[in-house]
Parts: C-alpha cells; structure tokens; sequence
C-alpha cells in the first residue's frame, strides 16, 4: 500500500487525504488551512481564497498517487488509522452537525467545500426556500455554498446546469450578506461565458451594481477595494460580449489598480490580496490573448508562473500561449514542469506535451506522453485519437488495432452521455509546427 511520503505529489497535498501538517502550498492550499482555523478557532472573515476546485480534483489526486485508501465520499468514512487528530476534530463536527449552530454549520460546509466534498454538502445542507434564504444571513451563506457545490458537480459530470438557485440567492439574501452580490456575479459569469447571453449578463451587472452601493457603507477600506476588484473581473464579460476592447482594457485596468491598491493588515488578508492579483494576472493574460498581443500574452503568463511556482494551471497557460508564439520547444517545458505538480491538469499537460512532440516528429515521446494521460484521465478522447494516428507510423500493429477498440467504445459512451444531456471531455488546442531557425 502506498503512502503519503511516497511521493513528492501526495505529501505535497496530504492536507487534502488527512488534514496532515500544513506546508504552505498553492492557494487553494491556503483556502483548505484558513477554513479548518475558522472551525477551530470560531472566527469568520468577510471574504477568502477565491479558487475553488471541483470533486474530480480528489479523485485525480488520488488515482495519480495510488492512495486508494483515502478515496472516501465522506470525512466520516476515512478509516481511524488513517485520521489525524485535525481529521478527527472535522468528524466530530459532522457527527453533531445536526445540532450545532448555524454558525458554526457554516464553518463545517466551508470547510467540506474546501475538501471538495462537494457532495456531501449536498447531502448536509438541504435545499432552502426563498422564504429561509432570507431569514438570516448564516442560512444564505450555507444556501450559496450548497449551490456552489452542486454547480461544481455539474461541471464534473459535464450536465447542463440551471442557474435557478443561485439566482434565488442574489436576489433573497440579507442586503448585508455578500452572497448575494457572489450569487449574482456567478450568475453574470456563467450567462457571459457559456451561453453568451449578453442581455442576461447586462441584467445582472446592473443587479450587482445596485448590491454593491446598498453594502458598501458597511464595509472597511480592505473589503470594499477587494470587493471592487473582484467585480470588474466579472462585469468585464459584458464589453468581452460587445467585443468592446477600449472598456475592456479599461475595466481590467481598474480592476488591477484596486487589488494593487489592497493594505492586508492580517496574513488572511495578505495572502487573499496576493492570490486577488494572480487571479487577475490570468485574466489579463487571457485579455492580450483576446487583443491578439502575444508579446503580452508571454510576459504575463511567466509573471504568473513566477507568482505562483506551485500552480501547474499557470504553467499549462503559460504553454498555451508559448504554442500561439510557435514556440513549441518551451511549451514542452511548461507541460513537463505542470505534470509535476498536478493535479488539476496533468491529464491535459501530458496530452498537450505529446502534440508538442508528434509536431516536433518524436513519434515515441509522443507515444509515451498519450498513455501517460490516458493514465490520468482513462475516458478522454483525444489522446486515444491520437495514439491511432501514429500507430502506423511506428509500424505498431496491435496500438493500432487497440486505439480503434478503445475509440469506438468511448464514441458510444459519449453518445450516451449527450443523450442523457452531458457533453463528452476533449482537449482541442492545435499545436503549430515549430518555426524553422537559420
């Protein structure tokens, strides 16, 4: 059996297998240790870490460390041997969940949500009336989350996903609850980004306009300008929309200066205000994509790589953008360096690396970085199209033979997953051929 010191990856992330000693990390590292200190301590903050990681990411963790035993549903699950003694403390809050606080029940479902155990929110926090999401702000928060989580499932499940609770949220809970102006802005987001849906996304950028002038009053210098740099980061989906690039470049501008405007007195607050900079650094990297500024584009994707050397999310951006420069030799890098540190993404960065070398024409790198994602992620697509594409340049009858089984048997799961409504994983970024140097 396979331990937490076996592997660089798993001991790296064991807060997330047993709440074990806490090493610093990413920022959803962060998020996890900053939400077991609110349960323990009983304190709360306005805000916190703003990534969120879905269910899948545990399961990824867990297949690409073979720490089997830690695959639970469930804190209550774990077995005792394996629980330290900050596990231990969360199972005894799940146990008299029922009759704590509500206080206190908010700390618990942040901290679950943290975990990603997304669906045991679900089963913890029922779903709650407008009538209940009004009646204080402990239920509204605890309503929000549990939408949260449900949307994170969806999106793992690749299911069509109604934005009918979160807005029920926006527009019930207590004026002086920042969820309602959370709430509205995931609804702006997800109406911007999925279904550009302009007239719905201008809707709710006037809501959250209108939210934001009732709460201000009540809020210090910190919370109102991270407040305002977190919805210029939404609201600028409605000029992307109009494909206004004067507002956009604008808006993104203003957003930059609040957040580098933030003074974190507390470390929560510090280091909330420096992941609040890094969130918007790949907002803007995504923008001078947009603007087709490659050159700015690379600068601030290795801006971000070195404002956080343990985020493999940012090294995959980084590739991204170092293929768009034709630069496929760096890109390499970047995706090798990212399937160190994953997940999230290993499956992609190993996916996008294997490209890279079949463009670059080292069909059995190429061939070993295609299983390697398979091996992360068994159901995706691509790698296995892939595999069948090269197969007889490598004069490899039986990955031939297995590729166009293996194909076939995903192409009918896919059908069923789009007729139950679902959509199908895939990875599409083309990788252009190398540029040819004197």
């Amino acid at each position: 059996m396979f331990s937490l010191d076996n592997t660089p990856k798993a001991w790296f992330n064991q807060i997330y297998l047993n709440l074990g000693h806490f090493r610093g990390g990413s920022p959803h590292h962060y998020k996890v240790e900053f939400s077991y200190n609110e349960l323990v301590e009983q304190t709360s903050v306005p805000f916190g870490v703003q990534f969120n990681l879905s269910e899948a990411f545990r399961e990824l963790l867990i297949r690409e460390t073979r720490l089997y035993q830690y695959e639970v549903k469930n804190p209550l699950e774990l077995a005792p041997e394996l629980r330290t003694e900050r596990w231990q403390i969360l199972c005894e809050h799940l146990t008299k969940y029922p009759v704590s606080t509500k206080s206190t029940q908010v700390k618990v479902i942040k901290l679950l949500f943290s975990l990603c155990f997304h669906q045991a929110v679900l089963e913890y926090v029922p779903l709650m009336s407008a009538v209940e999401i009004a009646s204080d702000s402990d239920s509204a928060t605890l309503a929000f989350l549990r939408a949260m989580s449900d949307l994170m499932l969806h999106m793992d499940r690749y299911l069509p996903y109604s934005l009918k609770d979160l807005e029920t949220i926006a527009q019930n809970a207590p004026v002086e609850n920042i969820v309602t102006i959370s709430a509205g802005l995931q609804v702006l987001v997800e109406l911007a980004k999925t279904w550009k849906n302009l007239e719905g996304a201008e809707f709710w950028r006037s809501f959250v306009e209108r939210q934001i002038k009732a709460i201000l009053p009540s809020l210090d210098a910190f919370e109102e300008g991270l407040l305002m740099s977190v919805y210029y980061r939404a609201a600028v989906f409605v000029p992307l929309l109009k494909k206004n690039q004067t507002q956009v470049v604008a808006e993104m501008d203003l957003c930059q200066a609040y957040a580098e405007g933030l003074k974190g007195e507390t470390q929560n607050q510090q280091f909330v205000s420096y992941e609040n900079q890094s969130v918007i650094m790949e907002s803007r990297t995504k923008e001078a994509l947009w603007l087709q500024d490659l050159d700015l584009a690379e600068e601030r994707a290795r801006k971000l790589v070195e404002r956080d050397i343990l985020d493999p999310r940012y090294r995959l951006e980084l590739g991204e953008v170092l293929l768009k420069r034709g630069k496929v030799e760096e890109a390499v890098q970047a995706y090798r360096s990212a399937t160190r540190l994953g997940p999230p993404g290993t499956a992609v960065a190993w996916f996008m690396m294997g490209q890279c070398y079949q463009s670059l024409g080292e069909l059995e790198l190429a061939y070993d970085c295609y299983l390697a994602s398979l091996d992360c992620d068994p159901l995706a697509i691509s790698p296995v199209k892939r595999l069948g594409q090269i197969a007889p340049l490598l004069g490899d009858e039986n990955l031939a033979s297995w590729s166009e089984v293996r194909l076939s048997q995903l192409q009918e799961e896919k059908k069923k997953m789009e007729a139950s409504g679902s959509s199908f994983r895939g990875y599409v970024l083309t990788v252009p051929k190398p540029k040819q140097t004197a």
